[in-house]
């Protein structure tokens, strides 16, 4: 190795040691393993602020909400390892916040939880406020790095899949949808990888619709991974396109399942309190041994 090879990776390393001790500082809510950049030109950047600040004023609510993102990056956060357990399948969750910012504190509950079920997860942070297009390319990047680097992680790489919720669902049927699209130009070996997802998991994804059509972001068929849909019937924002969007999939043969919940609003949480809602987590994981992506359900009441 060249000296100047040398020391970019150290500096790299560095860098990434850096970022992850300062974000864990500023907050609990990050406790993933480790921080995943997802374009080389991002890897020795200097620039925390890029990875994303808390919008202000906070809410109140206890949810921290990550804007001006402008290098996206993964938080990785793998199953526990089980002796002779083999591979393990994983998925890219993209938080919703309406592509202005990101929800993640929504997301960290899920992930343990998913961690719980033996499956090993990466909270995407893209790219936000209004940027769409590389949005989308984050998320084909990012399930590329995963898939490349599955036996890094103990991971089955065909069995990653994609979920969202509100704005990050409607980026992972984009994916899910646009897998052989080419958004952009090729930065390395990495980008050979398919970034189809193997499975889809959309909950209350927003912006599928205008009017009584699907939007021509989708570009539905039968080729598309099984897909997963939840949401309650009184969201006024996701529900109508979401049947849209399920019709348009069972149209297309294309493997799809539903659950909508009468009641349950936008943005519910991994454990709603409303009743038949809060049934939502056994439901999906019904739907993935289902689809054999896990063997059994393991703690679905936690």
């Amino acid at each position: 190795m060249k000296i100047s090879d040398t020391k970019r990776l150290i500096a790299f390393i560095f860098c990434c040691l850096s970022l992850n001790s300062a974000l864990i500082a500023n907050s609990t809510e990050y406790k993933a393993n480790d921080i995943i950049m997802l374009w080389p030109k991002d890897a020795a950047s200097q620039d925390k602020r890029a990875m994303g600040t808390p919008k202000k004023p906070d809410r109140g609510d206890g949810h921290i909400r990550l804007t001006d993102i402008t290098q996206p990056s993964m938080r990785y956060f793998p199953a526990p390892v089980k002796k002779g357990q083999g591979t393990v399948p994983a998925v890219v969750i993209c938080p919703g916040g309406g592509y202005n910012l990101l929800v993640t504190t929504k997301i960290t509950p899920i992930a343990k939880w998913l961690n719980e079920q033996g499956i090993s997860v990466f909270m995407l942070l893209y790219h936000v406020p209004k940027n769409r297009s590389k949005a989308f390319q984050d998320l084909q990047r990012a399930v590329r790095i995963v898939r490349s680097r599955a036996s890094d992680w103990n991971l089955d790489p065909k069995r990653i899949g994609v979920m969202g919720s509100s704005a990050g669902g409607h980026l992972a049927a984009r994916v899910s949808t646009g897998f052989d699209i080419k958004a952009y130009e090729e930065v390395d070996k990495l980008d050979a990888v398919s970034c189809k997802p193997d499975f889809t998991v959309l909950l209350y994804p927003a912006y599928m619709n205008k009017g009584k059509e699907l939007t021509k972001d989708f570009k539905v068929s039968s080729e598309l991974s099984p897909t997963l849909i939840i949401t309650a019937k009184d969201d006024k924002l996701s529900y109508p396109g979401n049947q849209i969007y399920a019709n348009a999939l069972k149209e297309a043969g294309a493997s799809i399942r539903t659950h909508f919940f009468e009641k349950g609003g936008h943005g519910f949480s991994l454990r709603p309190k409303q009743q038949p809602l809060s049934t939502w987590p056994d439901l999906f994981l019904q739907w993935l041994k289902d689809m054999k992506i896990i063997k059994k359900a393991l703690n679905s009441r936690t």
